[in-house]
């Protein structure tokens, strides 16, 4: 599968039409209304507040180099109100993420709508093989969860980022919208099993014997514990090293005490690419 950056390469500049819109590609013409948008207090509450006059300047200079960034002009007055991108997803290589944001003045008209459908609708029929599309927006944004489920696409995770609980959805029907929830669920599956684990060795003999806070640990006692897995996943095993049985035992970053299998053999395999599956979770 391509990027999603040399997919869009491969058919820009695109210009799509609904009953009400626009969407072209944006220009430097578009610099008043890039500004606008960067720096009003509405526009940016649930993106990270305004930007700078250094970051608006940025993005009036790079959206009009920007493949995938198109204005939204209203067709009854030719005025552009807002601003809908589509690029790749930092948190997921080859996935595609929608953003969008629209003036105030024309909040309520369901504009953001008609923009953000028409762009899901293009990305899927002109890169059918350009990854899964998503849409990120803040647990707190509720007009926007209500905008992206009233054009069909489903929430499919929550995770924590920018300070902030996000929401991710992807349109319902995609493949990738099963995967991803099932993803999900054996994630929360496992770190429950985890847990469980966790609490039950730290209540053993042996368990209750291990050191609870390791920053108190000298230099001599740290280099006793077992090395798997140090400084991968956020986990360190507090067990001697060559400990048997293999089941390790750490904590979780909420402070949980936790246990996982797996083998030092296991974890070198899947940083180099080789065989996956043996490691169940990435972090916790």
């Amino acid at each position: 599968m391509e990027s999603v950056d040399t997919a869009l390469d491969r058919v820009w500049p695109a210009e799509l039409r609904t009953d009400r819109l626009l969407l072209r590609p944006d220009t430097d013409e578009d610099g008043a209304v890039v500004r606008e948008l960067l720096t009003d207090d509405r526009v940016r509450a649930h993106l990270g507040g305004p930007a700078t006059e250094e970051r608006a300047a940025a993005g009036q200079a790079a959206y009009p180099k920007t493949a995938g960034t198109w204005a939204v002009v209203r067709i009854a007055d030719q005025r552009a109100i807002g601003l809908v991108a589509i690029g790749p997803d930092h948190r997921c290589e080859g996935r595609a993420e929608v953003s969008y944001q629209l003036l105030p003045s024309v909040w309520g008209q369901r504009l953001g709508r008609e923009a953000v459908a028409a762009i899901a609708q293009w990305w899927a029929e002109a890169i059918p093989a350009g990854g899964p599309l998503v849409a990120v927006t803040q647990a707190a944004n509720v007009p926007s969860r209500r905008m992206l489920e009233s054009i069909g696409m489903t929430l499919a995770d929550e995770f924590y980022e920018h300070g902030a609980q996000q929401c991710l959805y992807t349109p319902a029907g995609d493949p990738e919208d099963t995967e991803l929830r099932w993803t999900r669920l054996i994630a929360e599956r496992m770190d429950a099993v985890e847990r469980r684990r966790g609490a039950e060795a730290r209540a053993t003999v042996v368990g209750q014997s291990l050191p609870d806070d390791l920053s108190a640990l000298a230099a001599e006692d740290l280099a006793r514990l077992c090395a798997d897995l140090h400084g991968a996943y956020g986990r360190i095993c507090v067990r001697p090293t060559d400990h048997t049985p293999d089941l390790h035992l750490g904590r979780a970053p909420d402070g949980a005490w936790i246990a996982w299998l797996t083998s030092r053999e296991a974890v070198k395999a899947a940083l180099s690419g080789g065989t996956s599956g043996a490691v169940g979770r990435t972090q916790n």
